[in-house]
């Protein structure tokens, strides 16, 4: 979907079909029902019709755990990203998290001692919450990516630590922080979200890759 939403030629499409597939998914009352759903969406979703000459800017999502996952919290802002035509990615879910989290995965490599591996030249060790992933996550994807958006509670300390390393790294990518608290409006993130999406943009047209953190 976050790849379907940038490239869609009616805007809205793959969002309503994902909340349609929420719906199905909790009425299905067994396995078999809910591969169907999945098969059935998918199918759904690869038929939207799309520009295929489009070239969205691709955006990672980073920061604290619950707001990174939780749409109320973060004003459902990979669905806003996806209407100003962006591809988002998040390497955060909260199965992936458990996983990381409590085991080892298959191949016996802990995904979390890999991020913190990244972050080190930077910062030596955990600060608490999710603030070593964050500084991690930046350098690890950095050429990947366009863009940053970095998700934190208003005070969360690790967060704020992060947001004041991420600057000092030698990966050149822009980072907006955003702190996400009960005086945040809809309006005021979304000004912010299109003079970022603005600034990627224009820095594909211009090639400027002097700009590493945007403050708005």
């Amino acid at each position: 979907m976050p790849w379907t939403g940038a490239v869609e030629l009616v805007k809205g499409t793959a969002n309503q079909l994902f909340a349609k597939a929420i719906s199905a998914i909790d009425q299905a009352d067994d396995f078999h029902a809910l591969k169907k759903v999945q098969a059935e969406y998918l199918d759904r979703l690869n038929q939207v019709t799309k520009d295929n000459r489009a070239k969205p800017p691709v955006v990672g999502i980073i920061g604290e755990f619950y707001v990174l996952l939780e749409p109320f919290s973060n004003f459902d802002v990979e669905s806003e990203l996806g209407k100003l035509g962006v591809e988002v990615r998040r390497t955060m879910f909260t199965s992936e998290w458990t996983k990381f989290s409590f085991f080892l995965n298959p191949l016996g490599i802990n995904e979390k001692d890999r991020i913190h591996q990244a972050a080190l030249p930077y910062l030596k060790r955990d600060i608490g919450g999710d603030g070593w992933e964050s500084v991690g996550e930046k350098v690890l994807h950095a050429k990947e990516y366009d863009g940053i958006i970095h998700l934190a509670p208003f005070t969360c300390m690790p967060e704020i630590m992060a947001q004041n390393i991420m600057p000092k790294t030698r990966e050149n990518i822009p980072v907006l922080t955003i702190l996400c608290d009960e005086q945040m409006s809809k309006t005021g993130m979304l000004t912010r979200l299109e003079a970022f999406v603005d600034l990627l943009e224009r820095k594909r047209r211009v090639g400027n890759n002097n700009r590493q953190r945007v403050t708005i």
